[in-house]
């Protein structure tokens, strides 16, 4: 019995080493000093059991743009040793403060030190590659679009070429062209993107980055006869350029348009008209939303809008388009629609108000007869022996039918603009509160989705709440 127990003591002591782990945290970085977009490779190893990283989607605000692991398990003398390297990989444009770091090994905080890395502004490259950019316009208004132009000049041979595309930080980006011209001794690359400013203030382009290969260091073999080369690699820096982008007047949009309303002026009653909004021109057609028509007692239905674009002369230019159907019983006006544009000066355009003439309308008619000399409008009343509380009677009973058939059509409308608010985009609900504008808690709420659209705000628009204060402006009127 003794010696069963010591051979298991024996065997505890023997594998105990194995299972003991040495906890050590570390942090290091390929460079100490980078240019500006260069890559730089944050690298946090952890040494121990349980070992937990943190989440790291940015470091310093500078997105993580990759990230690589590795796990490695040795056991030396006896002892288990296991090391998670995680490594982050970056682009910074800025000087970058690499903050302390917490690492749990075996439920127990370990703290990487910080780390500073200087991001150097690099000067544009000149030599067999060349990158320039240019842009066409560098002072616009919001909404207002420039043809940015990229260029890389190459007058040696490369292995491998990658150019940067430009990304730029509150702006719609297009690539619209790309050629490429050969002279005698070089051959120029041309890329053209259309840029469309979403936000105002100043902004930075560049430098962008070309990473050119080259084959380097070839030597023969002089056993076996072959040639061993190897690749290397360098960045070309373009110029940097600068682009103000100024505001324009609240609830505009940049462009240059003409807008045109259709729809039958005479229609048989509850059939169908068709009518179309047409807006053509020049301008942002981005910021271009959803618009309502507000009729009372007929019934709408929206279509979705339809935009055919293309880009003429650095502008976005074409056609949006969106039909409506409206289902009445009686006669009604379309009203004018109206949009304001700007292009340097404030333009209102607008609509003509359309009115419909609805056929075997079932609307009552008064007959009037009128006597020239006393100047008094006589209605003619054709008088018989009808019992007067028969007549109390029909009238209530009238009188009931119509404010039922009056509540649902109401209701019918109001429903249909309350399922619009659920389904609408921002720029959507903009349109559609715009006739409630005059209510302070809506103009508030315009106010926020307005910084959303032009500004890139996140405001929180609760459509539930909306909902509700709608429905008391209702009921006040």
């Amino acid at each position: 019995m003794k010696n069963k127990n010591s051979k298991i003591k024996y065997l505890l002591w023997l594998f105990l080493p194995i299972f003991l782990f040495a906890a050590n945290v570390s942090i290091s970085v390929n460079k100490h000093k980078i240019t500006a977009g260069e890559e730089l490779v944050v690298t946090i190893s952890a040494e121990g059991g349980n070992i937990k990283f943190p989440q790291i989607n940015k470091i310093d605000g500078v997105n993580v743009t990759g990230i690589s692991n590795s796990d490695n398990i040795s056991i030396i003398n006896g002892q288990m040793k296991e090391v998670i390297t995680h490594s982050y990989i970056l682009y910074p444009t800025r000087n970058i403060h690499i903050p302390s770091f917490t690492v749990y090994i075996n439920n127990k905080a370990y703290k990487t030190k910080p780390i500073f890395v200087e991001v150097i502004k690099p000067k544009q490259t000149k030599g067999n590659f060349e990158l320039d950019i240019n842009v066409s316009k560098s002072n616009l208004y919001l909404g207002e679009s420039a043809i940015l132009t990229l260029k890389f000049i190459q007058k040696a041979k490369a292995a491998s070429i990658q150019i940067q595309r430009p990304n730029i930080k509150n702006f719609l980006i297009k690539e619209i062209s790309s050629n490429q011209i050969k002279k005698e001794n070089e051959k120029i690359l041309i890329y053209k993107f259309l840029i469309i400013p979403q936000k105002s203030g100043t902004y930075e382009i560049g430098p962008l980055i070309a990473s050119v290969g080259e084959v380097v260091n070839a030597n023969s073999n002089i056993f076996f006869g072959f040639q061993i080369s190897s690749m290397r690699y360098k960045n070309i820096y373009s110029n940097t350029l600068k682009i103000k982008v100024n505001n324009i007047p609240q609830n505009s949009i940049f462009g240059d348009f003409k807008i045109n309303l259709t729809a039958k002026k005479k229609v048989k009653a509850n059939e169908p008209n068709s009518v179309t909004l047409d807006i053509q021109g020049c301008g942002d057609f981005y910021l271009l939303g959803g618009f309502n028509l507000n009729i009372p007692n007929v019934t709408i239905y929206a279509n979705k809008p339809q935009k055919s674009l293309n880009i003429n002369n650095g502008k976005i230019c074409g056609k949006f388009i969106q039909k409506f159907t409206i289902i009445a019983d009686n006669n009604y006006t379309i009203p004018s629609i109206t949009l304001k544009t700007f292009d340097g000066k404030l333009h209102t355009i607008k609509t003509e108000p359309i009115k419909v003439d609805v056929l075997n309308s079932q609307k009552t008619t008064i007959i009037q007869t009128k006597i020239e000399k006393p100047k008094i409008i006589k209605k003619i009343i054709v008088k018989k022996n009808v019992n007067p509380f028969i007549i109390a009677i029909v009238s209530l009973i009238v009188g009931i039918i119509f404010g039922i058939a009056g509540f649902f059509v109401y209701n019918k409308l109001k429903d249909e603009e309350i399922k619009q608010i659920k389904k609408a985009n921002e720029k959507e609900l903009l349109n559609i509160l715009k006739k409630y504008e005059d209510n302070d808690e809506i103009k508030k709420i315009m106010e926020k989705l307005e910084e959303n659209i032009y500004k890139k705000e996140k405001n929180i628009i609760d459509k539930k709440e909306l909902i509700k204060i709608i429905k008391q402006i209702r009921k006040q009127k």
